[in-house]
């Protein structure tokens, strides 16, 4: 069997299926005593393999070879060490002692082979050794680096109009793509690399020219997504590399972090310019599909690919901004925040399909992090870049042919990203740009993400632009009172938006302006008889003012209006009827209020604890109340 097996290898076609050669290619390497070296020599250089075309099919059988070989011989030396008396065993070395050894043996057989089979067999040998937990031994690591700096000198001389070295001139015809439709060998290698890379100590990874690396991977990533260009294109079977395309960004964003950290300079450059090129691939896919939906009959969009290449760039996009706040900031780290913005600008209409950015719960975490660090950097240096963020995106790049879905995914992306930079954007361009992107939405729930994200906005100036307080608070009362109902925001939203607008509105200075929407909370809830939900969620927005207001007279003058709506003056609601279970969750609210949430300013938690102990048994109206007397 061992020699039907070399016989094979000699040759550059078999009748037998490449499965049945690399399962024979394992079990020999494991069996074969008293080293595989021969061997492992004899694969890295078979004709089978190396006959043209190479591709990612041959390689991967080989390559998966060496990974199972791996596998076999761990377990023939747990085997032989089970088997071995008491005795025998302390004079014989460990199983990964012995293992590692081995591992030795059949890297040397790999010395002299062409470096892209060599990359195939050890990337193999380390996989398997990660699978078996294997601690990395630093010759395989060197053999996986060598093999892969090899491939890319080749593809250097290959792709640039430099003297060939001798012997690489049959090689460089293999890093053409192949008429079969079989990806270049260049790429095959990236992805090897993808699959080992990772496992390799990072100061080793460094040895590697991490920027010619980078923009290979790039133009490996951008030849995937047809350059941003595969929805206007015929529809092609899936390619190699788009299968692959998760462990080639893992790849990219492990090597931008390690160049940031090790070379900042040269780092951030060759970051601008991956990020600038995932940014013109996003602008295609996004002009194609904006096509697509104007067509009389939308062909089936390939959700799929879309979401995998926003998976990409956030995986990218994420580990540049995580390492270049640890630069000193400049205007090339600005650019690269904002290139990353204008790129999921791009991929709203993907982004909506996860909820958007401001999704309630965990959501997509990594898409907020990567947002919001990029928001970070651009609010770190000062207004003039928000506001041109701002600015640029006022108008979403949107027309009238494009669908209301399409409209409202790129406002609520807008809206999401605003609301960070409102501390650093100026009072004009609020008023100019911001709260125009604002108004229109404020009262339209059918689109849940925009509506939410109007609102927060709205919150956030309020709570950072003092200049426009007094201006908002009756605009914005009665907003609030118009959406109060089903459909509109729910209790928790509404009560802490009408906190925040009193606490605000408070602390311009104008106790009148303070009162406001409490006085419009009062009068809406006597007015509201019918609908007992909406009342509630109304009472409990006037609850949530009570930590809002500011001084004791208007403590006191809250905390009568308050008691007066739950309770009446002789034990009846100035409300509509309260339903004990209501007034029960009512009153807790209101004890959570008064002892958790009022501050101690101006001698307000005394007063209100001490108005909490008067009063508070007058909550409990009739025998079934008396729990509400012990809160």
């Amino acid at each position: 069997m061992y020699r039907n097996l070399l016989a094979h290898l000699s040759r550059p076609t078999t009748s037998l299926p490449f499965e049945t050669i690399q399962a024979a290619l394992a079990h020999h390497l494991a069996h074969l005593s008293p080293l595989p070296t021969p061997l492992a020599a004899t694969a890295v250089s078979s004709p089978l393999f190396l006959s043209h075309p190479l591709t990612l099919a041959k390689l991967d059988a080989l390559s998966t070879a060496f990974r199972h070989a791996l596998h076999i011989k761990f377990d023939l030396l747990k085997r032989d060490a089970e088997q071995r008396s008491a005795l025998g065993a302390v004079f014989s070395r460990a199983v990964r002692t012995r293992l590692a050894l081995w591992v030795d043996a059949l890297i040397k057989g790999l010395q002299g082979g062409q470096p892209i089979m060599r990359l195939a067999c050890s990337t193999g040998v380390i996989l398997g050794m990660n699978d078996v937990k294997l601690t990395s031994q630093g010759y395989v690591e060197n053999e996986v680096v060598l093999s892969l700096a090899e491939v890319m000198d080749l593809y250097k001389y290959d792709t640039f109009p430099l003297p060939s070295p001798s012997g690489a001139g049959e090689w460089e015809k293999e890093f053409q793509p192949q008429g079969d439709g079989d990806v270049d060998l260049l790429s095959i290698a990236l992805i090897f690399s993808s699959r080992s890379l990772p496992l390799i100590s990072e100061e080793k990874l460094k040895a590697l020219p991490l920027e010619i690396l980078l923009q290979l991977l790039t133009a490996t990533i951008s030849t995937a997504f047809l350059a941003g260009k595969f929805l206007s294109s015929p529809p092609q079977p899936e390619s190699p590399i788009m299968a692959s395309i998760a462990p080639l960004s893992k790849l990219s964003s492990l090597a931008h972090s390690l160049l940031l950290d090790s070379r900042p300079k040269d780092g951030l450059v060759t970051a601008q310019t991956t990020l600038t090129t995932l940014r013109e691939i996003c602008a295609h896919v996004e002009t194609d599909y904006r096509a697509c939906l104007q067509e009389p009959e939308s062909p089936a969009l390939p959700w799929l690919r879309l979401k995998t290449l926003l998976f990409s760039t956030i995986m990218i996009a994420e580990s540049v901004l995580s390492s270049i706040i640890y630069v000193p900031p400049t205007s090339t780290t600005t650019s690269i925040a904002l290139t990353t913005l204008f790129a999921l600008s791009h991929l709203a209409f993907v982004i909506q399909q996860f909820g958007g950015i401001t999704a309630s719960g965990d959501g997509f975490k990594e898409l907020k992090k990567t947002v919001y660090l990029a928001l970070d950097i651009i609010a770190s240096q000062g207004d003039e870049e928000g506001e041109r963020f701002v600015y640029e995106l006022r108008d979403s790049n949107t027309n009238s042919k494009d669908t209301a879905d399409f409209v409202l995914a790129k406002k609520a992306f807008v809206l999401a990203c605003v609301e960070q930079l409102i501390p650093v954007l100026s009072a004009e361009c609020i008023e100019r740009d911001v709260w125009p992107l604002c108004e229109s939405h404020l009262s339209e729930p059918s689109h849940r993400e925009t509506y939410e994200s109007a609102h927060s906005v709205v919150l956030a100036v309020l709570s950072n632009s003092k200049d426009t307080v007094k201006r908002m608070v009756p605009f914005y009362t009665q907003c609030l009172v118009d959406n109060s109902g089903d459909g509109g925001l729910d209790t928790h939203q509404l009560c802490l938006a009408f906190s925040t607008l009193v606490r605000c509105a408070c602390e311009s200075g104008d106790s009148a302006l303070g009162w406001f929407p409490v006085d419009s909370l009062i009068r809406e809830i006597k007015q509201t008889r019918t609908d007992e939900k909406r009342a509630k969620r109304l009472r409990l927005g006037l609850i949530s003012c009570v930590s809002a207001v500011r001084g004791v007279q208007m403590l006191e003058r809250v905390l009568v209006e308050v008691r007066r709506v739950l309770c009446g003056s002789q034990g009846k609601s100035t409300g509509p009827p309260v339903h004990a279970n209501d007034r029960m969750e009512e009153v807790e609210k209101l004890a959570e209020e008064i002892i958790h949430h009022v501050g101690g300013v101006d001698g307000e938690k005394e007063f209100v604890i001490r108005w909490w102990s008067e009063h508070r048994a007058t909550f409990a109206v009739d025998k079934e109340d008396t729990e509400l007397a012990r809160l």
